[in-house]
């Protein structure tokens, strides 16, 4: 995810989401009534006699009721009464309208509340997505562009030209000294997998070649996903792909996973440095105890008041927080600890 702004005083940010993830994230933070602005198609009813119905990119601010995250089809939509828009002589105000949102587009939120914690999320979320997840070779059979991906988005290192020359291209070795850079930058490179992407035989002739000649004890996971563009229009076309997508949310799992791990531990041993169920949960931020607090998904759409102002709380006690996804095995078993739970530096006497 990128912030590409932040306004406290306004009560605004704005994001750019590469990942279903980043949308589950942002989904989070919005609450009813929030104003949301994006770039939508709009039909435009006739206005005269004979004139037919016609479509319009519009850029509109809805007031929202209803928003979700279609996995499918990797897109965040928001539903809502529209409040202001441009061109302002097509804008229907107040009529009903949703804006859906694909991956790296900009999305436009402006809080009706705004929290100190959603500021330290937003940070944390993007600091997070910004490890280094694969290596993008996006070629055909002239150049190859080669790309760093990340949560945050793209980083571009450098290019490949295969000197291509006509019908002498194959008899001149130029083929093979082409894939021989690639195979040697994707070999030294210290990320194990890797984004194969382009139009064409070239990607396919490429992994071939890389499978061939892979050297002992050194694995690379190659994920070929052809595309219709070069460059770094290729490599976007290619990170909306279901596989690719669902890899970028890994990390955060990970971590997810390991903090479940952590809690379920100090069950285990039931030395008090655990506390799960609102109340308990409550307590232990407002003493000073807990450093890490944990919410499942559902826990928070279900009591977004209550849950918003224990993150606030958190905020101001320097108690780090994550939303756990109930899709996941981490949210699930928080779910089964009632959907809320702290971890702890010293027991807490809840008697």
């Amino acid at each position: 995810m990128k912030i590409l702004s932040i306004k406290p005083v306004e009560k605004t940010f704005a994001v750019e989401c590469h990942s279903i993830e980043d949308f589950v994230f942002v989904s989070g933070l919005i609450q009813e009534n929030d104003l949301v602005t994006g770039e939508t198609d709009r039909n435009i009813k006739p206005r005269e006699v004979g004139q037919k119905p016609f479509r319009i990119k519009m850029f509109l601010t809805i007031k929202v009721n209803e928003w979700s995250v279609d996995e499918n089809t990797s897109s965040f939509r928001v539903s809502g009464i529209i409040e202001k828009g441009s061109p302002a002589e097509f804008v229907e105000m107040h009529a009903q309208h949703a804006l859906v949102f694909n991956l790296f587009q900009p999305i436009n939120v402006e809080k009706q509340n705004w929290y100190a914690h959603d500021v330290e999320r937003l940070r944390a979320r993007e600091k997070e997505s910004q490890r280094p997840l694969y290596l993008g070779i996006v070629l055909d059979d002239e150049e190859a562009n080669i790309l760093q991906v990340s949560g945050a988005g793209l980083k571009e290192l450098g290019k490949i030209h295969s000197f291509k020359s006509g019908k002498q291209y194959k008899s001149e070795g130029k083929a093979n000294e082409y894939f021989t850079k690639l195979f040697e930058i994707i070999y030294a490179s210290p990320l194990e997998t890797v984004i194969i992407a382009g139009p064409g035989f070239t990607r396919e002739e490429l992994v071939r070649y890389l499978k061939e000649n892979a050297p002992k004890g050194k694995a690379k996971t190659l994920l070929s996903v052809p595309t219709s563009s070069i460059g770094e229009k290729g490599i976007r076309e290619a990170l909306s792909s279901d596989s690719i997508t669902k890899a970028l949310g890994e990390f955060s799992q990970a971590k997810d996973a390991e903090l479940m791990s952590e809690v379920l531990k100090h069950l285990g041993k039931d030395d008090g440095l655990v506390s799960y169920g609102f109340s308990h949960v409550e307590r232990s931020v407002k003493s000073g105890a807990a450093h890490t607090l944990l919410i499942s998904s559902s826990y928070l759409s279900e009591n977004k008041e209550k849950v918003h102002a224990l993150l606030n709380l958190a905020h101001q006690q320097g108690v780090s927080s994550r939303i756990l996804e109930e899709k996941f095995d981490p949210g699930k078993q928080l779910s089964g600890l009632s959907g809320v739970a702290a971890l702890l530096r010293y027991r807490v006497d809840f008697t």
